[in-house]
């Protein structure tokens, strides 16, 4: 890639979100290049912690739990999430952690093998299917699904080279593509009554609010948006459909968007 090329990357980037931020931007990008704001998980007593983000804490911590019954982690590596869900389930909960990639599988099942309690450890179970036709064989399978999708993680972008070179608006719709066959494969799989968290580490609109939408208008009344409460995020900012926490306002915490929605029982 030329010199010229890799330009042409970096300013389309920069043009794409400093017209999406405005004035903000500036800001927003400094506190993207920084260090994330990383905190310890301890899952149990004894055990050494998992340091993330803590916004990452707080998207799996808004996902309604059974006592009991299946939860799922639709696309759970490298792990942390799946620590929040298996700390806080029930004794009579399991959940399942998928992941599609070979490579972060092993680093999943890694992290569940070191920061979990042998007891929890037991009752998850790790999985390697594609999160986007899973629903063809477990439909309305599960009581309360995390779907943290892939996405363009532009604070990722920021701090590698040759990805903010090769970056193109046309990732950001192949992207959304993405998140939204996810999405409807998680509601299918999802129970009546039971509780979705759709997150991502985006900063578009199109990847978050832009694929809620979609749900929106293809379930109508069955889905029913829950925004949960960010009393512990004071600087999380609402969108038409669910919060959004930037680095720049939370002390370092995120990029997170999350929606948590609810999937109504049918009515005769």
């Amino acid at each position: 890639m030329s010199s010229k090329e890799k330009a042409r990357g970096a300013e389309a980037f920069r043009d794409r979100y400093s017209r999406l931020f405005g004035d903000r931007w500036p800001a927003l990008e400094a506190a993207l290049a920084s260090e994330p704001d990383s905190v310890p998980f301890v899952a149990g007593e004894g055990l050494e912690p998992y340091y993330m983000d803590s916004a990452s804490i707080f998207a799996a911590s808004c996902l309604v739990l059974p006592p009991e019954g299946r939860i799922l982690d639709a696309c759970a590596a490298p792990g942390g999430k799946s620590l929040v869900l298996a700390s806080r389930m029930g004794a009579k909960a399991r959940l399942v952690a998928n992941e599609l990639s070979a490579d972060r599988r092993r680093r999943l099942r890694e992290a569940l093998d070191r920061h979990l309690p042998a007891a929890a450890r037991a009752r998850v179970e790790t999985t390697s299917r594609d999160a986007a036709s899973m629903c063809r064989s477990f439909e309305e399978a599960f009581d309360a699904i995390l779907l943290d999708a892939p996405c363009s993680s532009e604070r990722h972008v920021l701090a590698d080279v040759v990805a903010l070179a090769a970056w193109r608006p046309a990732r950001v719709r192949g992207l959304a593509l993405r998140q939204w066959a996810l999405l409807s494969s998680a509601l299918i799989m999802l129970k009546e009554g039971g509780c979705l968290v759709y997150s991502t580490c985006a900063l578009s609109p199109e990847e978050n609010d832009g694929v809620v939408a979609r749900a929106a208008a293809r379930l109508g009344k069955a889905l029913v948006i829950d925004r949960p409460s960010h009393e512990g995020y004071a600087d999380a900012e609402e969108t038409e459909y669910g919060l959004s926490l930037l680095p720049d306002r939370t002390g370092g915490a995120g990029p997170i968007y999350l929606c948590r929605m609810r999937k109504e029982p049918r009515t005769a």
